[in-house]
């Protein structure tokens, strides 16, 4: 998880022949990317004045020295009111990732970006659901193939990759049932388990939902705030989930019972906000058990994958001879695939927009739009303009 850093906020002042040839420069490629709001205006009889946002400091001060403008710049607090715009600090394997937060908004300046989180959350809730070793394989494929048409494209890499790894655990390749050893279970053999674990998984990527919001609430300076009200339900979510394993399970939820209660009722110092506390509790509680029962539908994906792999292998031992058998099963495949990769890349959106996000993020940035490079053309009609 990276948290969005905003840009830093610039004045230029310029000669006001040289005001155009300064933000030039600064568009040229190898020069800081900057988001003007006041390209030049008025700054006196001789300067000129260009105001915005800036990636980077130093890059912007050395491509002005580089420059041969007459511009010096310096970098005071932003106007009251202005909001700074975002910028998502991720490195070049987490950037597919973004979609989802783009999906929903920009993060807001006290918002955490999961989208370092999800580069583990969303492959491994689509590997589960498409788990096939060469199934998985195709998918890797196709997404080194299509990556530079569509960048988005590359999820499918990582997606394929978890489809893989998935698929040595249920022991399936090319939809055929023990073409390699099962290093967990069968599915169809253990449909139980296979149902079980993906609610496992939900309940761990809820609870680390609920825990961004403390962070976001350390971010806000309204830590003491989290801590006497949401700190207390996460508490009892962790205490009854815990209960099925360990019996300090109701103590824990014990504790986030009293936390949250009391924390309302010195808040509002009045001794009836228990009651509308337990209540809000009580609510909040059933909703995020019933949100982590939603991840059972991972698993039943994966048991309709199984099944549905299982019947095409009957199928093609059904023809009766090598040929068709190996017909069937690659036209078989192929349908499996396309189907399954929209199938499985809705559930898994819908789960990570729906239930993850739902405990913490909150949208409202501005993304950072900065001022594109200018094009051949126009640098030879400028040229033109000057000689």
């Amino acid at each position: 998880m990276i948290r969005p850093e905003a840009a830093a906020w610039f004045e230029i002042i310029a000669a006001r022949d040289d005001a155009a040839l300064a933000l030039e420069s600064l568009a040229s490629a190898g020069c800081a990317e900057i988001e003007p709001i006041d390209r030049a205006t008025a700054a006196g009889e001789l300067f000129a004045r260009i105001t915005g946002w800036t990636s980077d400091r130093e890059r912007l001060r050395a491509c002005l020295e580089r420059s041969a403008a007459r511009a010096l710049v310096h970098f005071p607090p932003p106007p009251e009111g202005m909001q700074p715009p975002i910028l998502l600090h991720n490195p070049g394997w987490v950037q597919p990732f973004e979609i989802f937060t783009r999906m929903v908004g920009m993060p807001g300046r006290f918002s955490a970006d999961p989208s370092g989180v999800l580069t583990f959350v969303a492959p491994v809730i689509f590997g589960y659901m498409f788990g096939d070793v060469v199934q998985g394989a195709v998918l890797v494929v196709l997404g080194l193939l299509l990556q530079r048409r569509q960048p988005m494209l590359r999820l499918l890499i990582a997606g394929g990759l978890a489809a893989i790894a998935f698929g040595f655990v249920f022991g399936s390749a090319a939809s055929v049932r023990g073409a390699v050893p099962a290093l967990w279970v069968e599915p169809l053999d253990d449909p139980l388990a296979v149902l079980i674990a993906p609610i496992v998984l939900g309940a761990l990527i809820l609870a680390l939902g609920l825990a961004l919001n403390g962070f976001e609430a350390w971010w806000r300076g309204a830590f003491a705030r989290w801590l006497a009200g949401d700190a207390g339900f996460l508490l009892v979510y962790a205490g009854i989930l815990l209960t099925f394993l360990h019996r300090a399970g109701p103590i824990l939820a014990v504790i986030g019972l009293a936390l949250y209660v009391g924390g309302r009722v010195r808040q509002e110092r009045r001794a009836v906000a228990a009651l509308t506390a337990l209540g809000e509790l009580l609510e909040k509680s059933a909703q995020i058990l019933i949100n982590t029962l939603s991840f059972v539908r991972v698993g039943a994906f994966a048991l309709a994958h199984a099944g549905l792999s299982s019947a095409l292998a009957a199928m093609a031992v059904a023809t009766g001879n090598r040929v068709g058998y190996a017909v069937l099963l690659v036209i078989g495949n192929v349908v499996i695939i396309a189907i399954e990769v929209l199938v499985a890349s809705i559930q898994t959106t819908r789960l990570v927009l729906f239930e993850f996000f739902t405990r913490f993020f909150t949208a409202g940035g501005r993304e950072f739009h900065p001022l594109p490079s200018p094009s051949p053309a126009s640098e030879e009609s400028a040229h033109e303009s000057k000689t």
